[in-house]
């Protein structure tokens, strides 16, 4: 029986967030709760995507299709009066993407963190993995689990890597393979093309790293058009870990979207 497990902070406005392909909520929790210190009025929800985490018995599950639209059902089942707004992050931002399109009236605002990426023919352009602050010292006698990540980092340091070591590599242990498999082999919503033609007119927020060699920033800046009402930043010094690696000018922009996001509900 396929279950979606969560974690929840706070109450108020809803908040859903979304993690990572492979990973699940405790990245999310530990990049995105610092910037709720002091602020009320918001319930965050955090989600393990099905196969992800504890979020098991996904075996129906054949494409990124059929993720959205597990994951616009639990949206809806926790949506208030003025709906809801979506937090997503790489892979959590493609599915945030696509709940916006799917249900304008529901999603009240959506932030998008490191987004795009897609893998599309031609692939769009990313920068080459290159550290600008580099410890190769903190990567001694680390497993592969962990330097395999920590080599993509833009900022190495001891906290970044012990994030890794405490919320990604053991998130990863945890994912379904054969589902993630299956979606990879649909891995760009049946309405893509649709979907980046369309607008999406409420408050948004896009982040991208300028030297993210995972997503990159060529898609979102492409994307630009399809949300209106958004702030963009494309932050120096910052990867696909941007929160991590920038994190007050992350949480000032996440804020700034909170205040544009509580103006309008």
């Amino acid at each position: 029986m396929s279950k979606l497990s969560f974690a929840e902070f706070g109450s108020g406005f809803p908040l859903l967030i979304l993690h990572g392909g492979r990973l699940d909520h405790r990245h999310m929790v530990d990049a995105v709760e610092p910037c709720f210190a002091g602020l009320n009025g918001w319930r965050r929800v955090y989600l393990d995507l099905p196969g992800c985490g504890q979020s098991t018995g996904f075996e129906g599950v054949q494409s990124q299709d059929d993720i959205a639209s597990c994951v616009l059902d639990f949206a809806r089942s926790i949506s208030g009066s003025d709906g809801i707004a979506v937090i997503g992050e790489s892979r959590g931002s493609y599915i945030a993407q696509g709940l916006a399109y799917s249900d304008p009236e529901l999603i009240a605002g959506l932030c998008l963190i490191v987004p795009g990426g897609f893998p599309t023919d031609p692939p769009p352009p990313k920068p080459e993995a290159r550290p600008i602050i580099a410890r190769p010292d903190l990567l001694k006698g680390q497993p592969s689990s962990v330097t395999g990540r920590a080599e993509r980092l833009v900022i190495q340091t001891p906290e970044i890597i012990e994030k890794i070591r405490q919320t990604k590599v053991p998130a990863a242990a945890l994912h379904d393979a054969d589902l993630e498999a299956r979606v990879t082999n649909k891995f760009l919503f049946s309405y893509h093309d649709e979907m980046l033609a369309s607008r999406f007119d409420k408050p948004s927020l896009i982040l991208s790293g300028r030297q993210d060699s995972i997503s990159g920033y060529a898609d979102t800046m492409a994307m630009l058009e399809c949300y209106p009402r958004a702030t963009y930043g494309l932050l120096d010094i910052a990867g696909h870990s941007l929160s991590w690696e920038r994190p007050a000018l992350f949480k000032a922009m996440l804020q700034d979207w909170l205040s544009r996001l509580k103006s309008e509900n």
